[in-house]
């Protein structure tokens, strides 16, 4: 690579920390290989935990076969989740900690014991989960441009902050694949979908996850949350417009934009 690591992160930081918005990475870097984007990201995850936050769990990024394609993946993408991100259903949510704020709705997961890859099933998966979640997951479009699949695991799958309802469930015996969602903004329907969409099932993007930290010596532990992807499409909200995730089965969850 042309910049030095160190840049590459302070430059992912900036735009983290500003928040403002950066040039893609590959616009200097077009060779920037998946596996050299997720070395970066171990390296922007370090570098924020040593200014004092803390990561809470993982998020599956680009679980659409579709959007993956867009973006030049074969396989979703991985990324970590801050404390400092944690807000609880019905919390007001400032727009000046996003440079462009988008909100999915997804089910998390809470891990009552560790998980490991690789070989970990859809099922064996299952007996790791504590309980699920309905969440909003709230990412940031840091990246001016037309950034790459690669540009956006380097800096953390566009992970920002999540939103979570204060019910969990348990999913024993839930056919997830079949959890319904409608989706508002400030009170209109915008989508209905079921969790099929992640993945066929949201247990068989918690598979991949601890299959694919797995393969970079990592591991899903006790009390890690996990957010599984988006399952309808993303909102794009402002000040003083409110998000709204209402599943069948796990309960709402929603936040207001301050």
């Amino acid at each position: 690579m042309s910049d030095s690591r160190a840049t590459i992160v302070d430059r992912l930081l900036r735009g983290r920390l500003g928040p403002e918005a950066i040039a893609p990475l590959t616009e200097a870097e077009p060779a920037l290989s998946t596996a050299e984007a997720y070395e970066i990201q171990s390296d922007l995850e370090r570098a924020l935990t040593a200014l004092g936050d803390r990561v809470v769990g993982w998020k599956v990024g680009f679980s659409n076969a579709a959007v993956r394609e867009s973006f030049g993946l074969d396989e979703p993408a991985a990324g970590f989740m801050l404390a400092s991100g944690v807000y609880s259903s019905g919390d007001a949510v400032p727009c000046a900690r996003f440079v462009s704020v988008g909100v999915e709705a997804e089910v998390a997961f809470l891990l009552k014991s560790e998980l490991v890859g690789p070989g970990v099933t859809p099922a064996s998966a299952l007996l790791a989960i504590e309980g699920a979640l309905p969440a909003l997951e709230l990412v940031d479009f840091r990246f001016s441009g037309k950034p790459r699949g690669s540009d956006m695991i380097a800096d953390g799958v566009a992970s920002n902050a999540v939103v979570l309802g204060h019910r969990l469930t348990a999913v024993a015996g839930i056919d997830l694949a079949l959890e319904g969602l409608v989706f508002e903004q400030n009170g209109r329907l915008v989508a209905t979908n079921t969790a099929a969409e992640v993945m066929g099932n949201p247990l068989s993007s918690l598979a991949w996850l601890a299959n694919s930290l797995g393969r970079m010596g990592r591991r899903l532990s006790a009390g890690d949350l996990v957010l599984t992807g988006t399952i309808s499409k993303v909102l794009r909200p402002g000040a003083g417009d409110f998000a709204r995730a209402s599943f069948t089965r796990l309960g709402s969850v929603g936040c207001r934009f301050a």
